[in-house]
């Protein structure tokens, strides 16, 4: 478990605490991402067209992490394997494939990264970021991710951290979603090893 009081962080604000996800965790973890949806525009849909704890993975991913606070799960990321299940899954694997320099079963999917309205300005979205690339990167695996541009401070905290763009797509799903005319997701890969 990783923990740290952030330097700056308002008197009584705790130790923020990085471990693996338990599936008791996924009941807070649904309240908080739906709690800060309403600033971060994340997830962009809302009401979710999935039940909450789909939308975190908690049925497929291969590995996943809660920040808390407090005793209270106060972020999360997860990893999936390749790209699946949507009409665009074939198109954004071969471009973080091709990007990479390797084929689709090397790839690893940064999935459901946010941070709860409580542990804002702490550094949490950076340290579960970095948590998943050092056990991608343990597992020889290669990242990448999906992001809108709507949501500024992933796009920021990524691009900060070396991520680069490779593909641009736009889904039905966001097709279909309201305010989402001229939007595509951007397809990121982070290189290095």
């Amino acid at each position: 478990m990783s923990s740290a009081q952030p330097s700056g962080s308002p008197p009584g604000a705790g130790r923020v605490a990085v471990r693996p996800r338990r599936a008791g965790d996924l009941p807070a973890l649904g309240e908080a991402l739906l709690a800060q949806q309403p600033r971060s525009r994340y997830p962009f849909r809302n009401p979710l067209p999935v039940p909450t704890e789909r939308f975190l993975h908690g049925h497929d991913a291969d590995a996943a992490w809660t920040a808390e606070l407090g005793g209270r799960p106060v972020g999360h990321v997860c990893r999936t394997g390749p790209a699946q299940g949507s009409p665009d899954a074939d198109e954004v694997n071969a471009a973080a494939a091709a990007a990479h320099g390797c084929g689709p079963d090397r790839l690893a999917w940064v999935r459901s990264l946010f941070v709860a309205e409580q542990a804002r300005g702490l550094g949490v979205g950076r340290r579960l970021l970095d948590v998943v690339v050092a056990d991608l990167r343990a597992h020889d695996l290669r990242p990448c991710l999906e992001v809108l541009p709507v949501h500024e401070a992933a796009v920021e905290m990524y691009a900060a951290a070396g991520w680069r763009e490779v593909h641009r797509t736009r889904p039905a799903w966001l097709r279909d979603a309201a305010g989402s005319e001229g939007l595509e997701v951007r397809v990121l890969v982070l290189d290095g090893s």
